[in-house]
């Protein structure tokens, strides 16, 4: 029961994260338009609006696919900020909650 409780508070929180990456793609984050950024950033701002409603709508119904997907989508994004942090700026929050997620995953599956 702890674990679905779980998957579910991480599945509102990536619907959240997914709705703020589909305001930067239509200019509503103040990021600028999008197709006057770099072909790089807008591969990347695509590929996690995509990846993070789909990998919410899978932590929420239960399944399997949701938490790869949302380990793909994060190891993307912290990868990006190792890699090109100029490109798209840190996220000291939002890598924090996930490394909070991560942790408390690895605790609670143990039992």
């Amino acid at each position: 029961m702890a674990f679905m409780v779980f998957k579910r508070c991480v599945a509102a929180f990536l619907m959240a994260v997914a709705l703020y990456n589909w305001a930067e793609l239509i200019g509503l984050a103040g990021t600028g338009r999008f197709d006057l950024v770099s072909s790089n950033e807008r591969i990347v701002e695509v590929v996690l609006a995509v990846a993070y409603p789909a990998a919410a709508a899978g932590l929420w119904f239960g399944v399997g696919w949701g938490l790869v997907l949302w380990a793909i989508g994060a190891a993307v994004e912290m990868f990006l900020v190792g890699a090109a942090a100029a490109l798209v700026g840190i996220h000291v929050l939002l890598f924090g909650l996930y490394a909070a997620f991560w942790i408390y995953l690895a605790f609670i599956r143990r039992r």
